[in-house]
């Protein structure tokens, strides 16, 4: 009994491997040209042993056995010499090497038993030639079967077993060591074969993976080419282009005017033709521990984006620098473009906000640095914007940026527009005196006349606020906070004026914050906000016919509020349309329960206007209270009309048709017009206290005062002196004509019934922490 391991190696050296079907289909072709040879081979040895054994053995063992291993022998070889042109499948391949194997255990059975048949009948000399035919066919046969391993060893070692019995038993001892022999030659020639035989698999497997990444890289190829990705490949030793694809042709096709040679002699050129130094790049191609490499590359106007990388083959050897490339003129021009917008303002092509914050963050980075910054804003800029229009608007803050950038060229101060009409100013090297010396020179520059469009003429002003470093700060947050604070203190103070940042500006400013929180909270809470009434009276009968409804607050911890105070505060921060509305609300509602049917009057600031709402607000507010809608008056000062003057009017419009009348207030001051008499059929023209006081020692004062009257009555509107506190200046009032007239002189603005109680307590208790 043969061990388990023994008889699986035996299995295995007769078994078909079917793994490889390029390996089976190379067996099966290689066959073909050999296996008629063997055929051929044993044709021609068993005749010349039937020959020699001719007259010895019976006429049926020469001749007629011979006819027919002749007959089958041939056979297979036609079989065999047309399998040549077959094209092969690999189902059909496994079939024939089967077919294989098995006739080579036939083949072997067969002529071995044919020649030992005829052993006994020869001579000395024709036994002999038994031996030599079974030599030459084993190895002839083994020979031809080389490339199938299986068959060859079936042919080498089936015999084995049935020459040594035979010969053991009937040969003579010369004959025994021949048969020996021939087993010691047929497994030494087995031994040769097996290893040619794994040579041929060998090289069999490798020219199938020769063949298969020959397949893979035509197809990449083919790929390559229809890619739109312009591609080249480069020899890594002379850096010759020794391969591009069609999108690469496109391409050069494209710049080829700008090379020394064109497109259809790329192929082959050295990469020099893209480079006039092409030192840095050559060293670059040649190694691949420098790749990859992204660049972009000038050729004359246009730009070429390069990424280059290094192409390895499975060993890791380097096989050279693949190029993609393509022409980035114009994406290089919009980034470029793209990057100017981002780092721009597009009205007035000066640094924008974001451009300022990093070099203003750039200049602050030494420890040592002295940075002036200048805020400034125009003044009047508004106005002109939307009384002239926004293309009129856009010319000036052009006009305003070149004015800014000439200044701070010679200067060589950094500048930028941080939107609207707000510039900044960065000034090096600068002390307090300097930088107010030079944003003095900005504002004499930015107030000087403007001529525009059309030949318009227009004239506005500037105020700058500055901030030092390091005296104020030395961040950019910091500086642009404390920047802002003397901006807002040098447009509280006059326009065109220049401020340098205080501590106790910043003192001020957190008391406005302050004042803004406790406003939102007495908006949410309202019990710490009040509506008096002060009494309008007809001249000449003494009757009250209106009442003017007052915002009061009472603060806890500061007492009263002054309106002056916190109504400012409130148009800033947004708050105004709350007040507006508790205030409009509230007076409605009481003046629905007077008994003399006098109007209420209820002041709207312009910060009111221009959302559209206004007119809702009043008819909610008439529709809640009840209040017939001729006993509401509104009163707005000419303000209101300068900002967004046809809303306004339209706004105003809206209210007249409710029933509700108009007043204008404090006429005679700030952007006092004839022209906004004209543009709205005002119900009423009050004129500003400062006049009617005057007007008793001033002439001029008394003839503003008689005008106006003599103006409201042509224009059929009640005329109200305001700020009357005396008899002579009541009599003043009556002499220049006005009907109605408001002052401490008919009553001090006072709380609505419902509130006071609770305004007497707070009174009282005022007083008593005084008295304490």
């Amino acid at each position: 009994m043969f061990p388990g391991p023994v008889l699986n190696r035996i299995a295995h050296s007769f078994a078909l491997p079917t793994d490889n079907p390029d390996l089976l289909k190379a067996q099966c072709k290689s066959l073909s040209r050999f296996i008629p040879l063997m055929y051929l081979a044993l044709v021609v040895n068993g005749w010349v042993l039937a020959v020699d054994f001719h007259g010895q053995a019976p006429d049926w063992l020469t001749v007629v056995v011979s006819l027919l291993l002749t007959a089958a022998f041939v056979g297979r070889l036609v079989v065999w010499w047309r399998m040549r042109n077959v094209e092969l499948t690999t189902e059909r391949a496994i079939r024939e090497l089967r077919r294989v194997n098995r006739f080579a255990i036939a083949l072997a059975l067969t002529a071995l038993g044919w020649a030992l048949a005829l052993y006994p009948h020869g001579d000395e000399a024709a036994r002999v030639h038994v031996l030599l035919f079974v030599t030459i066919s084993m190895t002839s046969s083994m020979l031809c079967l080389t490339y199938l391993h299986s068959a060859a060893v079936i042919v080498a070692l089936v015999p084995a077993v049935p020459i040594i019995a035979f010969f053991s038993v009937h040969g003579a001892p010369l004959h025994q060591m021949l048969a020996v022999n021939i087993i010691f030659v047929s497994v030494v020639a087995l031994v040769v074969i097996r290893t040619q035989g794994k040579d041929f698999d060998r090289l069999v497997v490798a020219q199938s993976d020769a063949l298969r990444r020959e397949r893979e890289q035509s197809r990449l190829l083919h790929m390559i080419d229809d890619m739109p990705v312009a591609v080249m490949t480069v020899d890594p030793e002379t850096l010759r282009i020794n391969y591009l694809n069609e999108t690469s042709r496109s391409l050069i096709r494209r710049i080829e005017h700008l090379l020394p040679i064109t497109a259809d002699e790329i192929l082959g050129a050295s990469i020099d033709v893209f480079h006039k130094h092409p030192e840095h790049q050559r060293a670059l191609l040649s190694d691949p521990a420098r790749l990859p490499h992204n660049a972009r590359i000038k050729l004359g106007p246009e730009v070429l984006d390069l990424q280059i990388s290094a192409v390895h083959d499975d060993d890791g050897a380097y096989l050279g620098p693949m190029l993609s490339w393509a022409i980035v003129t114009k994406e290089v021009e919009t980034e470029t473009e793209i990057s100017r917008l981002a780092h721009s303002d597009t009205l007035t092509c000066l640094p924008n906000r974001y451009t300022f914050h990093r070099h203003f963050e750039a200049v602050l980075a030494p420890s040592d640095a002295r940075v002036a910054l200048l805020l400034i804003d125009l003044d009047g800029f508004k106005y002109v914007n939307d009384t002239q229009g926004h293309g009129v608007g856009d010319a000036l803050l052009r006009q305003v940026a070149d004015r800014l950038r000439e200044k701070c060229e010679v200067a060589d101060a950094f500048i930028c527009r941080l939107g609207g009409d707000e510039f900044a100013v960065l000034l090096s090297d600068a002390d307090a005196r300097r930088a107010a010396d030079f944003a003095q020179r900005l504002v004499d520059a930015l107030g000087a006349p403007y001529s525009l469009q059309d030949d318009r003429h227009v004239q506005i002003g500037a105020s700058v606020g500055i901030a030092l470093a390091p005296e104020h700060g030395q961040d950019t947050e910091t500086l642009l906070s404390r920047g802002d604070i003397a901006l807002y203190a040098a447009k509280a103070m006059s326009k065109e004026a220049v401020r340098i940042f205080l501590p106790e500006m910043e003192v001020r400013v957190h008391e406005r914050v302050q004042l803004e929180t406790k406003l939102r909270a007495a908006l949410r809470r309202r019990d710490e906000l009040f509506v008096f009434y002060q009494p309008i009276v007809d001249i000449r009968t003494g009757k009250i016919t209106a009442r003017e409804a007052l915002i009061r607050w009472h603060q806890p911890e500061h007492g009263w509020i002054s309106p002056a105070e916190f109504i400012p505060v409130a148009e800033q921060c947004g708050l105004i349309d709350q007040l507006g509305w508790f205030v409009l609300n509230r007076a409605c509602h009481d003046a629905a329960g007077w008994d003399d049917d006098a109007r209420v009057a209820v002041n709207i600031s312009a910060g009111q206007f221009g959302r559209g709402a206004l007119p809702s607000e009043v008819l909610a507010a008439l529709v809640d209270s009840g209040l017939s809608p001729e006993r509401l008056e509104i009163e707005i000062t000419e303000t209101a009309l300068i900002g967004e003057e046809v809303d306004a009017i339209g706004e105003l419009r809206r209210m007249r048709d409710l029933g509700v009348r108009v007043a204008l207030d404090d006429f005679g001051t700030g952007y006092s017009s004839l022209a906004h008499l004209r543009a709205f059929p005002f119900d009423k023209i009050k004129i500003d206290g400062s006049f009617v006081q005057d007007a008793i020692e001033r002439p001029d004062c008394a003839a503003i005062v008689r005008t106006v009257a003599d103006l409201g009555r042509r224009l059929g509107a009640t005329t109200v002196a305001e700020g009357v506190e005396s008899q002579a200046q009541f009599d003043c009032a009556l002499a220049e004509g006005c009907d109605e007239v408001q002052g401490y002189m008919f009553g001090i603005p006072a709380p609505s019934d419902r509130d006071l109680a609770v305004v007497e307590e707070l009174k009282a208790e005022a007083a008593s922490a005084s008295a304490a």
